[in-house]
């Protein structure tokens, strides 16, 4: 159970949330298992459950480069050999192709129509998997004292979870970043595809993030007056998040889902502790 553990709203406010937002938070770790989505849940120091926002979606940009690498072109290889036909025959359309090239300058000579060689830079490659990105948007209008605690809980904590941690016993010196587990839960309505794949359904398999930015306005900038509760506190909170993946996925074609590097380390190669 998580050390900090904050929701809003609570009471009959929510009861009648269809879906909601969890946020897990956990130190950093260079083991494997910790690094998972479980292993961030397991051993969460903040819990932060928030309704579902008003727009829910992600970006997922993979980035590519141009390569030299033509395997269906003149390439001495088994794979060039058999998109040559195979065999002695294929060998053999293999080693002109190969040669092609070469007398390419000389065919110049003798031709009378213009032709030019396919270019060998054939293939758009992947440089690397694209980390998805998620951002949130929330409007805190707290009704009473309690709402207005547990909102500055709620903010205090995305905002100082945000940091590194302060290595103990070792001055001047922190640990990496935290880490976070999105995950949607249902509320009072249907788990469309059954619980286990709402975060699949609604944020596309977010895996293991780190909190990139947060926002905090205290109130509405089309309104010119500053608003306060009897206690001091802002009539409105408005707070913007980004999230980030903190590995690059891979798709498992056995379980049908997204992994990340550290969940398919401990999948295939196990975990000590």
């Amino acid at each position: 159970m998580a050390q900090y553990n904050f929701q809003y709203p609570f009471g009959l406010a929510a009861q009648e949330q269809p879906l909601w937002l969890n946020f897990w938070s956990a130190t950093y770790s260079l083991k494997n298992y910790e690094r998972t989505r479980a292993g961030v849940v397991n051993r969460a120091f903040a819990h932060i459950r928030l309704p579902m926002p008003r727009e829910p979606g992600y970006l997922v940009a993979h980035e590519y480069g141009e390569s030299n690498n033509n395997p269906v072109g003149p390439v001495l290889s088994r794979a060039g050999l058999a998109n040559s036909g195979g065999g002695a025959g294929g060998a053999l359309n293999l080693l002109k192709r190969t040669l092609q090239p070469a007398t390419f300058y000389w065919e110049r000579a003798f031709a009378t129509t213009t032709f030019r060689r396919f270019s060998n830079i054939a293939e758009y490659t992947m440089v690397s998997e694209g980390r998805k990105k998620y951002f949130f948007q929330y409007a805190f209008t707290p009704k009473n004292e309690a709402e207005t605690i547990q909102i500055e809980n709620i903010v205090g904590t995305f905002r100082k979870s945000s940091y590194p941690t302060v290595a103990s016993g070792l001055p001047e010196r922190s640990y990496p970043q935290n880490l976070w587990t999105l995950q949607v839960t249902s509320g009072n309505g249907r788990a469309f595809g059954g619980e286990n794949n709402l975060s699949a359904n609604w944020l596309g398999e977010p895996l293991v993030c780190v909190l990139e930015t947060i926002k905090v306005q205290k109130n509405d900038e089309s309104d010119p007056v500053i608003r306060f509760l009897p206690n001091g506190a802002s009539s409105l909170t408005l707070i913007g998040l980004v999230f980030t993946e903190f590995e690059t996925g891979t798709y498992d074609f056995g379980n049908n889902s997204l992994l990340s590097k550290s969940e398919i380390s401990t999948k295939y190669f196990g975990s000590s502790s």
